[in-house]
């Protein structure tokens, strides 16, 4: 069964730009984005105003185990870098 690991951003919790201070121990860790499939077969990494647009939220940070149509859409979607 394959599964899906939505795209992540690197993110620092705090900077103050000024390298150093106790602040400066921090490191950036991975931030999941969320991947909206939307109601007419669209993927979007934007929320959508109107969540009734929403069919399913792959969310960013979890694991999601995938049908083999969920997977053929998100590949078409441009999403196979993230599929395992």
């Amino acid at each position: 069964m394959a599964t899906f690991r939505p795209p992540t951003d690197p993110f620092v919790r705090f900077d103050d730009g000024s390298g150093g201070g106790i602040f400066s121990y921090l490191r950036g860790w991975p931030r999941g984005r969320n991947v909206y499939k939307l109601t007419d077969g669209t993927f979007t990494e934007d929320q959508p105003g109107n969540m009734d647009l929403v069919a399913k939220i792959y969310h960013g940070g979890h694991i999601h185990p995938l049908t083999a149509a969920e997977e053929a859409d998100l590949i078409e979607a441009g999403y196979e870098d993230y599929i395992e």
